[in-house]
């Protein structure tokens, strides 16, 4: 029994690694010192690039995400990696960088990002780091799915309510100045009403610790 359980655990694991790596790239064409990495995270956000960009669907937040990405997306991210993760950046002191709509093939179709021009550096006087990760088309959906249940046994399933984080990302190398990293991302865990953060931080955790599977940062042990 535990055999078959391990089987289909390992089976589980490798078929979970390989949609990641369907959905995610990683170049090889660059060098980076892994004892000593910076990062910082952008929100592409609809306010200060809507004029430029009227028909991209941005991202979309409501009140208590916003507070989650805002106050809490930089510490659950460091919380995934070794590296070392300095902030978010302020969107609005990038107003002069300049943004295209590119595309970004992977291993499996490709996806479509406001990301910055190459030769482009991400960075403003307060902060200045090595990488910037970029969050694109990112939304929190909530949905019913059912579960459990035995009908041989004559127990019917049950519905839960279950909650979804999307989003696209780049990492930004800010040494090559351009895109070293792309890919989407999508988890979905049980909704816990009665403590609907801990739902929030457990999806960021798994969507976070599934982007630096496919990037230059070390995982935290």
């Amino acid at each position: 029994m535990l055999r078959r359980l391990f089987i289909i655990t390992i089976t589980s694991l490798f078929f979970i690694s390989c949609a990641n790596r369907a959905n995610q790239y990683l170049t090889e064409d660059f060098t980076v010192d892994r004892e000593d990495i910076s990062i910082s995270l952008l929100i592409v956000e609809h306010d200060y690039l809507f004029d430029q960009f009227p028909d991209h669907v941005f991202g979309a937040l409501r009140p208590a995400e916003r507070m989650v990405f805002d106050q809490r997306m930089a510490g659950i991210f460091s919380s995934r990696t070794e590296a070392s993760v300095e902030g978010l950046l302020n969107s609005t002191t990038l107003l002069e960088t300049e943004f295209d709509l590119r595309n970004f093939n992977l291993p499996e179709g490709e996806i479509s990002m406001v990301a910055p021009k190459p030769g482009s550096q991400l960075k403003n006087g307060e902060l200045s780091t090595r990488f910037v990760v970029l969050f694109d088309q990112f939304h929190f959906t909530p949905y019913q799915a059912e579960v459990g249940g035995d009908s041989y046994a004559g127990h019917e399933n049950q519905i839960e309510e279950r909650l979804r984080f999307e989003s696209k990302y780049l990492i930004w190398d800010n040494e090559s100045g351009d895109a070293i990293a792309w890919g989407r991302l999508n988890t979905n865990q049980r909704l816990l009403l009665q403590n609907q953060n801990a739902t929030y931080t457990g999806l960021l955790n798994d969507a976070f610790t599934r982007l630096i599977q496919v990037s230059p940062f070390p995982a935290r042990g």
